[in-house]
């Protein structure tokens, strides 16, 4: 008995020992990132800018991600700069981000530290994702809670974009990708007119092709607007790390 009681105290200990191991592993924090070269700057069905740099550091720490993220203009005119915070539970990740913008033609000087409502150019929103692991499909729904995208009014309208996504992924590594986004709740997208709006409809294809060992992302896709009746074509190339 006593015996008995020993190999299950050891049993235990072990089984302890292995998960306080497999704990640690998945709380290290890891880093990655890109930089990437786009023909243009598509955002939720609407063209930002021309050819710009995109890069981007992804920090991983359990289940916490923190990515920040810009977009620069080859010619100067517009740049942004972004950080999401991210919390993965299961199939679900809930987000909150913030997007600070500023282009050459803007009437505001620029200030990154600027949190005024009536002068800020930085926005932020609540995002919830769901992405479950034995289907091909996803959904994200996205909600301003503060900047300068505000109606008339003055008022927060808490406008918010739905977004599915439909995708295949190929054995060779490639992601084909089928995405229809829809403004909800009057949003700037459709000038505060309409409360559900198809603002994008977009087809992509992404794989990271490695060479002399780099990894190196290519990304071509083609977007509709059914709102504003205009489409894209636009092409990316970089290199991860």
């Amino acid at each position: 008995m006593q015996f008995k009681s020993k190999k299950l105290l050891i049993s235990m200990l072990l089984a302890l020992a292995s998960a306080g191991s497999l704990l640690a592993q998945e709380k290290t924090l890891t880093v990655d990132g890109s930089v990437e070269l786009y023909s243009a700057y598509i955002w939720r069905g609407d063209k930002v800018c021309g050819t710009q740099f995109s890069p981007t550091v992804n920090f991983r720490y359990g289940s916490w991600t923190l990515q920040s993220f810009g977009f620069l203009a080859i010619d100067g005119s517009y740049k942004e700069i972004d950080w999401d915070l991210s919390y993965k539970y299961k199939d679900f990740s809930f987000h909150f981000a913030d997007y600070y913008y500023h282009g050459s033609g803007y009437p505001q000087p620029e200030d990154y530290f600027d949190f005024k409502k009536n002068s800020s150019t930085h926005v932020l929103e609540g995002i919830i994702c769901y992405d479950p692991e034995n289907l091909p499909l996803s959904a994200r729904w996205f909600t301003f809670v503060f900047g300068s995208y505000l109606p008339d009014s003055g008022k927060n309208a808490f406008s918010s974009y739905l977004e599915l996504e439909a995708f295949h992924n190929f054995g060779n590594g490639g992601k084909l990708s089928l995405f229809l986004g829809s403004s909800v709740l009057k949003g700037p997208y459709t000038n505060y007119e309409e409360a559900f709006m198809p603002i994008h409809l977009e087809l992509r294809y992404r794989r990271s092709v490695e060479i002399a060992g780099a990894h190196l992302p290519i990304t071509a896709s083609y977007t509709i607007n059914p709102y504003t009746r205009s489409s894209f074509l636009n092409a990316g190339i970089g290199v991860e790390f």
